[in-house]
């Protein structure tokens, strides 16, 4: 073992600095050079997170980025990590939308971390695949919506255009939305579900074992199984993993200067859309953390002086984040 073996000294900030500090050049930086150097077409996994409530700011994002997944021809399989319990019915439509499109061109894997419920469950749908922990929670297919009232007299307008509320109208456009989404979920696996139709519309919901067995999953296994099941499915023997970060970003980038420019990056193992060039700003270039390799930190190769700041330690462990059959740290 190495004597500069990272010291818990080290805070979980300047961890993440070191990290992001190669990820991003690996991933943004000089890009187009390492893949015009290692890079066959279609040999990169993309990892979509899917995190937080179905809301519109979500939808946009993962339709953005399976947009741009389908149109980069380095990209050959994508697999959906998901970790959300639903939310909003026109946006899980779209991301729904989204999945299925980008599914007709390449394999989708659905990866399910604590739970992918309702709106979340419509969405990875369409994958080729849906992979569960045996703790994940998966179902709830249906509208999560109030009954209507069933005493008379039922208060509305007098015609289709009059102002008010409706109760009548507004449980036949919520029937129609539950029958909307359990329509697309017996399109997509209808050969899967293990119980008719009336029991998939019941809401229930269950734990990764049991949606296996009940046809509401496909297997039981982690992040990095359904990456690396993604890529077999599409013949790659050499592949990189693309993780790309949906939904609002509430936290503040992390600043590194190239020789040419000053970049912001939004995520911890960033992709693409996470590191963006500095617009018009004030800032102290020299604050600024330089970057000039396109190696990837391992732990061992970082080392802490007596202050806590991180320093770089000598010796040859890095590695580069080109992976062989695999997934990288």
């Amino acid at each position: 073992m190495s004597t500069n073996q990272p010291s818990t000294a080290l805070t979980s900030r300047q961890q993440l600095a070191v990290v992001v500090v190669a990820a991003a050049v690996v991933g943004a930086v000089l890009a187009p050079s390492v893949y015009a150097a290692t890079n066959d077409p279609e040999d990169t996994v993309a990892v979509v997170e899917i995190e937080g409530p179905v809301n519109t700011a979500l939808a946009d994002d993962v339709e953005s980025e399976l947009a741009d997944i389908r149109a980069n021809d380095s990209v050959g399989a994508v697999v959906l990590k998901l970790d959300t319990p639903g939310g909003a019915p026109v946006a899980s439509e779209r991301m729904y939308k989204a999945v299925q499109r980008t599914s007709e061109q390449m394999t989708v894997i659905a990866s399910v971390q604590s739970i992918s419920a309702s709106g979340g469950y419509y969405a990875m749908a369409p994958a080729d695949e849906i992979y569960v922990l045996p703790t994940s929670t998966v179902g709830s297919i249906g509208l999560n919506a109030p009954a209507p009232r069933t005493t008379a007299p039922v208060q509305g307008p007098s015609g289709p255009d009059k102002a008010g509320g409706n109760a009548i109208q507004t449980w036949a456009e919520q029937e129609t939305l539950a029958d909307t989404f359990v329509d697309a979920m017996m399109a997509e696996r209808g050969d899967e579900f293990q119980m008719p139709r009336e029991e998939v519309a019941q809401a229930d919901v269950y734990l990764g074992t049991e949606a296996v067995d009940n046809g509401f999953a496909d297997e039981i296994g982690s992040l990095n199984e359904a990456i690396h099941a993604a890529a077999t499915a599409e013949n790659m023997g050499e592949y990189r993993v693309d993780t790309r970060e949906t939904g609002p970003d509430f936290g503040f980038p992390i600043l590194l200067r190239t020789d040419t420019q000053v970049v912001a990056v939004y995520a911890n193992d960033p992709g693409y859309g996470e590191v963006e060039p500095m617009g018009l700003s004030y800032v102290h270039r020299p604050a600024v953390p330089h970057v000039d390799t396109v190696e990837r930190f391992s732990e061992s190769d970082l080392g802490v002086d007596r202050g806590g700041s991180a320093t770089r330690a000598g010796g040859t462990s890095n590695e580069t984040a080109r992976l062989t059959g695999g997934v990288g740290a």
